[in-house]
């Protein structure tokens, strides 16, 4: 009985040894954390790192599953939206690509009217592109074409018909500015600007044409006509200028006779008779 007994003891013993030591490490009653008022310690890895990645893996579905809930209401809306998109997109390259092509079309109707050795067609032709074109590149530079037409045409009759050289200049000046409306830059807004000068020039408005050539130099001061612009506008500030075309708009023009017509009879070669 005593061994008996012994071996009881011995039992309890180890019993209550391994009770204190299960609950030292917190792991021997499930609800000791709860009663002492602490949360519940979990382990968190095992020697293969199997249950840290279960968490983790349920934080990420958990996640998901939230994020689903959140945006599953919209779906339609955010298909439609991208759809919009797409078609936006190819409506856009559609459009480039037939700008593109209407473009290339005014250049080569821009070619083939300054091939136009006729100035009488050369004119209609260029008129036909800036209709067709009226805000295109090759519009803009039929535009300043027929400007300078008008141009080379007034000056020239500038002081054989002033009647009608002045309606030719007032073409040129019209066609200059709606050049210059277009805003271009480079080589065409230069050549625009000193034309107009040119033209106003000729006109006698000789303030309008100082303030053209200023720009010239001031807007493109080493382009083409930089230089011309500073002769011009030291010949305008010498004051001879201003005295030449006052004697000039004092002079009375009269239209040049017309070419008299040869009615000499044709008494044909030697030997041929009457």
């Amino acid at each position: 009985m005593k061994k008996r007994s012994s071996r009881a003891g011995d039992l309890r013993h180890r019993e209550r040894r391994f009770a204190d030591r299960e609950v030292s490490r917190g792991e021997g009653d499930d609800n000791l954390a709860t009663r002492e008022g602490r949360s519940m310690r979990l382990p968190l890895v095992d020697d293969d790192g199997a249950v840290a990645e279960e968490i983790e893996g349920n934080a990420l579905a958990d996640g998901l599953a939230r994020v689903v809930d959140v945006v599953g209401p919209h779906l339609r809306a955010i298909a439609l939206g991208i759809a919009g998109l797409l078609l936006a997109a190819v409506a856009w390259m559609w459009m480039n690509q037939q700008q593109s092509d209407l473009e290339a079309a005014s250049w080569n109707e821009f070619l083939a009217a300054t091939q136009t050795t006729e100035p009488g067609l050369r004119a209609s032709a260029l008129a036909e592109v800036v209709t067709r074109n009226p805000r295109a590149p090759a519009g803009a530079w039929a535009r300043l074409l027929q400007a300078e037409m008008s141009l080379d045409e007034g000056a020239r009759l500038l002081f054989v018909d002033r009647a009608q050289a002045e309606p030719k200049l007032e073409a040129a000046v019209e066609g200059y500015r709606g050049t210059l409306d277009l805003r271009p830059t480079g080589l065409l807004a230069e050549r625009a600007t000193f034309g107009l000068a040119v033209a106003n020039e000729s006109l006698g408005r000789l303030e309008e044409a100082r303030q053209g050539y200023e720009a010239v130099v001031a807007d493109h001061p080493t382009g083409i006509q930089a230089g011309p612009a500073r002769q011009r506008l030291a010949a305008l500030a010498s004051g001879r200028a201003a005295d030449w075309y006052a004697w000039l708009a004092s002079q009375k023009q009269t239209p040049p006779p017309p070419t008299p017509r040869d009615d000499t009879p044709n008494l044909g070669l030697a030997g041929d008779g009457l």
